[in-house]
């Protein structure tokens, strides 16, 4: 029987969490380096990043906020955002900082 797994996933715009429905009316909830070391001090399993603006945007992740969410859990860290081929996600620097990379599968579709 598999066993059931908190999953925390974090929506960033411009640097800060935020709260919003389909990405529209986004709220400000907080800075994502506490919230993610608040989540992995309260026991999460693993916790998802995503850099929800990076592709709309047409830029790269914010890493340096990648880098300090993951110096503050120890945990499964998965990033999204800004990623476009299956080529970026391997030299990306995300894999430098978390376990798993994401991306939508319109990032591979034919263009």
């Amino acid at each position: 029987m598999l066993e059931k797994r908190v999953v925390v996933c974090l929506d960033v715009r411009d640097g800060r969490t935020t709260k919003g429905i389909r990405f529209r009316d986004n709220v400000d909830i907080g800075d994502p380096v506490e919230m993610a070391r608040r989540y992995y001090e309260e026991g999460v399993d693993e916790l998802v990043f995503y850099d929800i603006t990076a592709s709309a945007e047409r830029r790269k992740i914010r890493i340096d906020t990648v880098r300090r969410v993951a110096e503050q859990v120890f945990i499964p860290f998965s990033v999204g955002g800004g990623i476009s081929s299956t080529e970026a996600m391997r030299s990306s620097r995300t894999v430098q900082f978390s376990s798993k990379t994401v991306s939508s599968t319109s990032s591979f579709e034919e263009k």
